[in-house]
């Protein structure tokens, strides 16, 4: 329809940390060869899309991911917005939480806090709850424009002026927790699977409803592992 949004909402490539499983959070660890591999991968599957704007996280991962996928719309306007940045994960950020470590035992509680419906539950030493973070993901979708205002969902004037078409290129737990709250469910978050450059499709009508069309899309990655014929 004509006043409706499509919102590719993508993850950023990989970096040495998800390779070794440590807890990224705000730390800024950039792209790895492979992630940049993978951001081009991801820029040439959305080359066709008539992309008016590309948005990102302000963490350097994300930024040169979108970065990637701007360079193939020079007509699209680009934004850096910490709105858009990972959950922090405060005293966790820089653990590595495979196997039997003590700290993935406290993470996993507070998974399970929230997939309780706890969700107001911080994370420890300073961290954010899955409610903070999608506070600040839908209060910068509003923002861009994607979102209709609160006013305006609730009858008001409509959508601000924003392109048909966003990218938005985040981070793993803040798409996860973003798509959840899109849904109408922050608890539901951990269900959400997204691996790096990962694209999510969600298209938003005037009046702000949202429907969620695929997750976790990684076709540009397997026809990128794919030999020459």
């Amino acid at each position: 329809q004509p006043s409706s949004r499509r919102l590719y909402l993508c993850r950023h490539g990989e970096t040495d940390w998800n390779v070794a499983g440590r807890v990224q959070g705000m730390t800024d660890i950039p792209l790895n060869p492979n992630g940049r591999s993978q951001a081009a991968a991801l820029a040439a599957i959305l080359a066709d899309v008539p992309i008016g704007l590309v948005a990102s996280s302000a963490l350097g991962r994300a930024s040169s991911t979108a970065d990637a996928v701007a360079a193939l719309h020079p007509g699209a306007r680009r934004l850096v917005d910490a709105s858009f940045n990972e959950m922090n994960f405060g005293s966790l950020e820089g653990e590595e939480l495979r196997g039997g470590s003590p700290r993935r035992e406290e993470y996993e509680a507070r998974l399970a806090e929230w997939e309780a419906g706890r969700t107001s539950v911080r994370l420890p030493g300073g961290g954010e709850s899955p409610e903070e973070v999608a506070a600040r993901a839908l209060k910068g979708l509003r923002e861009l424009g994607a979102l209709p205002p609160l006013a305006a969902a609730a009858g008001g004037a409509g959508v601000p002026s924003c392109p048909r078409h966003v990218c938005l290129v985040a981070h793993g737990r803040f798409n996860k927790i973003l798509l959840a709250a899109l849904r109408g469910d922050v608890s539901r978050a951990s269900q959400v699977a997204q691996g790096n450059t990962a694209v999510n499709i969600v298209d938003i009508d005037e009046g702000g409803a949202c429907t969620v069309v695929a997750v976790n899309l990684l076709d540009h990655l397997r026809a990128a592992a794919q030999p020459p014929a």
